[in-house]
C-alpha cells in the first residue's frame, strides 16, 4: 500500500532543480551550453522517448560529475534515480528497495527482528499509517493503536516518506529507544518506545464454549499456513464442532499462504483467479479435501489483500458466513523482482477476482451480517477486546451455533 507518487528521489531532484534555477537566472547561454541535444525531445514517441530520456539522464549525470561543487555519492544518487522511477509510474504499491532494505524486508517475513511490533503502510496521503499492532510488543505496551499516523521518529520527519524509509528510522538495536510522534484524529501524541527482539506468531487459537474453535490470524507470512494447520489439528483433537476464523485487523501478506488456507477449508472449487495486463487468467483451485465443519469468518475495515482473497473464496463458494464490517478493498497483486546486485523492485501486475467474478479492488467485501464494534473498542487491538463486549465475535458465535444446530 505504498504511495511513492508524492515522494520521488529527493537528492537527484534537488540537483536538477539547482540546474534549472541556473538556467532561469543566466538565460539562453546556459541553456545552449548544457542542453544542446534536447531541444524538441517532447516530439519523440514510444521507444524513441525512452531512449532520448535515458540519453538525457546520462548527459545530466555526466555534467554533474564534471561541474558539481562537491563529491557525489553515486550509489546514493542511483538509488534515488531508481526510487524515483518506481515512484513515477503511478502505482501506489510500486517500490525499489536497496540491497540493505531488501535484506531487512526479508527478515521481517520470518517474523523475527528488532523493532517495536507494528505493521505499517502508506495511506492515501502517502503518510506512514499503522495498520496492525502486535500483542505484547513495545508498541502495544506503549499505547500505539491501529489508525495512528506516525509523523516523526525522533527528530526525523516521516511525512510523505515510504514505508521502507520509515522502517529504517523506527527499527533499531534491541534495548535502544525511539520517540515516535503520531497523529491520532486531530491530536498529536508522543510515545517513548524501547525496541526489543520481536518474534511474531501469526496464528493463535482456543476452544470456546460449545466446542466452537476460534483461530485468529494476524498476518499471512511464510509460516502462517503451517501454524494454521497445527491449530486446526489441535482443535479437532479437542472435539471441535464448528470454527470461527478471525482475520480482523489482518493487512494481508503472502498470497500463497491465504490460497493454501482456502484450499484446506474448501471442497473442490475455484478459490480466486487473477487477470494481468494482457487479459491472461490464472485460476487458483482447491482440491476435494475440506474441513467440513460450520465456518464463520470475521472481517473489518483493516482486513485487506490476502485476507480478502481468503474471505471472497469462502463467501463466494458458500463455505462460510462472513460477519463484521466491510473490508479494505485491495484486490491487486504485486510481483517482487530481485536483481543481481541484491536490490529489488516490485510493482502491480494483476488484479484478482472472487469465484463468481467478484471484484474486490476499491470495493471491499460486504459481510453477510454487518456488525459494528462499540465505539470504545474501535481501533483497539482485537486481542484486547473483552469477549463479552466484542459484538462481532458474539454474532459469530450465535451464527456458528445455529449452523451446528445448538
Amino acid at each position: 500500500m505504498k504511495d511513492f507518487r508524492k515522494k520521488g528521489s529527493v537528492g537527484l531532484w534537488a540537483l536538477i532543480i539547482v540546474l534549472l534555477l541556473l538556467v532561469t537566472n543566466m538565460g539562453t547561454f546556459l541553456l545552449c551550453k548544457y542542453y544542446p541535444a534536447f531541444i524538441g525531445i517532447n516530439d519523440e514517441k514510444g521507444d524513441d522517448v525512452t531512449s532520448a530520456n535515458v540519453e538525457k539522464l546520462t548527459y545530466i549525470i555526466d555534467k554533474l560529475k564534471e561541474n558539481y561543487l562537491w563529491e557525489i555519492d553515486e550509489n546514493e544518487m542511483w538509488d534515488s534515480v531508481f526510487k524515483g522511477l518506481m515512484g513515477g509510474i503511478g502505482d501506489d504499491y510500486a517500490e525499489y528497495m536497496t540491497k540493505a532494505e531488501y535484506e531487512e524486508y526479508q527478515q521481517t517475513l520470518t517474523g523475527s527482528y528488532s523493532g517495536i511490533g507494528v505493521q505499517i503502510t502508506n495511506n492515501d496521503d502517502g503518510n506512514v499509517y499503522v495498520t496492525k499492532v502486535y500483542k505484547d510488543t513495545p508498541a502495544h505496551q506503549a499505547g500505539i493503536l491501529p489508525g495512528d499516523v506516525i509523523t516523526k521518529a525522533g527528530q526525523t520527519d516521516l511525512i510523505g516518506v515510504s514505508v521502507t524509509t520509515a522502517v529504517t528510522f523506527i527499527r533499531g538495536e534491541t534495548g535502544s529507544s525511539v520517540t515516535l510522534t503520531v497523529l491520532r484524529g486531530q491530536n498529536y501524541l508522543t510515545f517513548d518506545v524501547i525496541r526489543k527482539s520481536i518474534d511474531l506468531v501469526y496464528v493463535s487459537y482456543e476452544m470456546l464454549e460449545g466446542d466452537v474453535g476460534y483461530i485468529y490470524i494476524s498476518e499471512f507470512e511464510t509460516n502462517t499456513f503451517d501454524q494454521f494447520t497445527e491449530a486446526v489439528k489441535t482443535l479437532q483433537a479437542q472435539g471441535m464442532k464448528g470454527l470461527i476464523l478471525d482475520i480482523r485487523q489482518n493487512p494481508g501478506g503472502a498470497v500463497s499462504e491465504a490460497v493454501n488456507i482456502a484450499d484446506s477449508l474448501l471442497p473442490k472449487a475455484t478459490i480466486i483467479y487473477t487477470m494481468d495486463k494482457s487479459g491472461e487468467k490464472n485460476v487458483y483451485k482447491s482440491d476435494s479435501q475440506s474441513l467440513g465443519l460450520p465456518l464463520v469468518v470475521l472481517i473489518d475495515g483493516y482486513s485487506a489483500s490476502s485476507s480478502e482473497i481468503l474471505t471472497t473464496a469462502l463467501q463466494g463458494n458458500k463455505a462460510a458466513v462472513v460477519v463484521g464490517e466491510k473490508s479494505y478493498g485491495k484486490g491487486i497483486m504485486q510481483i517482487l523482482v530481485p536483481l543481481s546486485d541484491g536490490s529489488l523492485y516490485k510493482y502491480t501486475f494483476a488484479e484478482y477476482f472472487g469465484p463468481n467474478d467478484t471484484p474486490i479492488h476499491g470495493i471491499g467485501i460486504t459481510p453477510d451480517y454487518v456488525v459494528s464494534l462499540p465505539n470504545e473498542y474501535k481501533n483497539v487491538l482485537i486481542e484486547d477486546i473483552p469477549a463479552e463486549s466484542d459484538t462481532q465475535l458474539q454474532k459469530a458465535l450465535e451464527t456458528v451455533n445455529e449452523m451446528i444446530g445448538i
